[in-house]
């Protein structure tokens, strides 16, 4: 199911934001998501390795978004991001509930928000979910239920015409 969403997503970017596809970069490999997942003692979702290796985020200097408001980070990019917020817990993030270090900010708005995956759910929920987090806001609501929900979402909202890109 996820590979023929990734591969409908694929085809829907080629055929109609050719500029936004030829700027996300080639997908990582399994050793890379490995390492990712000991750097960072985690265990990441079949579906999210299989996103990361379909493509590995957008280039640099491709600042479009591919949802809403946020752009598809590279790995690299989710790691750094990961080791800042991190590195935030217990001085600039005084309560637990605002960082987790069970979250993988994958999709970012660039100044400092990102729909992360929650591989843990520790404020509930189920593993495998995804949590908006906006640096200004005290929620972090639960976006989608998994990975696999998310990409069904934005293919259909491809397709039928309803992609909101702010």
């Amino acid at each position: 199911m996820v590979e023929a969403m990734i591969g409908r997503l694929d085809r829907w970017l080629e055929a109609n934001r050719p500029d936004y596809f030829a700027g996300l970069q080639p997908g990582v490999t399994d050793a890379q998501l490995d390492a990712f997942e000991i750097q960072f003692a985690l265990k990441l979702p079949a579906a999210f390795r299989a996103l990361y290796r379909w493509r590995n985020g957008q280039a640099n200097g491709n600042n479009e978004s591919l949802q809403m408001n946020r752009m598809f980070s590279p790995l690299e990019s989710v790691a750094n991001s990961k080791m800042l917020l991190d590195g935030m817990i217990g001085s600039d993030f005084d309560r637990p509930e605002w960082w987790r270090r069970g979250w993988v900010p994958f999709l970012s708005n660039g100044g400092g928000s990102h729909l992360c995956l929650d591989v843990a759910a520790e404020d509930g929920g189920q593993p495998g979910q995804l949590v908006a987090f906006w640096k200004a806001d005290e929620d972090r609501p639960v976006k989608y239920p998994s990975v696999e929900a998310w990409l069904a979402d934005l293919v259909e909202s491809m397709e039928s015409g309803k992609l909101k890109l702010m």
